[in-house]
């Protein structure tokens, strides 16, 4: 039965890692599960203290995230087409993200990282909103916002998987 828990661990932390990049998977949430199972299921030493500061920070980056998108639109408004660019962007950059893991030069990593996560939402963003036909330029300030509060949330997801992972397994 401890395999089931160790697979079932391991998928909810593979689910909260794709979560802080894709916005539909909540990642949070299932880091804060991940850890339940660890605590309770596996025996893994975290006290609850640390545990229900994990939560509390989850919670606070889900909220957060909704509030940064409603800045990033208050400050310039766009579509929903903007938001699946960068969603599709970053689900392909990860994709290469994965593949140049296994190259020699950590700087093509590093270049592949910042194309991957950073360039093609934003260039996806700016061809989707480029379909609203409100001109290059208002693409342009769309795709940046969109970008902006894709990577400040995902920041902010990232944060707190890497602080329950740490806590897990290091702590």
């Amino acid at each position: 039965m401890e395999i089931f828990w160790w697979i079932l661990l391991a998928l909810l932390l593979c689910c909260g890692f794709l979560g802080c990049f894709i916005n539909k998977v909540p990642g949070p949430i299932a880091v804060v599960l991940a850890l339940l199972i660890g605590i309770t299921a596996l025996d893994i030493d975290l006290e609850w203290g640390h545990f229900a500061i994990i939560a509390v920070l989850a919670v606070v980056s889900i909220i957060a995230s909704k509030v940064l998108v409603k800045l990033a639109k208050k400050m310039q408004e766009y579509s929903k087409r903007a938001t699946i660019g960068t969603t599709i962007g970053s689900i392909i950059g990860l994709i290469l993200v994965a593949g140049a893991s296994s190259m020699d030069s950590n700087a093509a990593v590093i270049v592949t990282a910042i194309v991957g996560l950073v360039v093609l939402p934003f260039v996806l963003a700016f061809l989707l909103e480029l379909t609203n036909k409100n001109g290059a330029a208002m693409a342009v300030k769309c795709a940046t916002a969109a970008t902006c509060a894709y990577l400040a949330d995902t920041c902010l997801k990232l944060v707190v998987f890497i602080y329950a992972v740490y806590m897990m397994f290091l702590g």
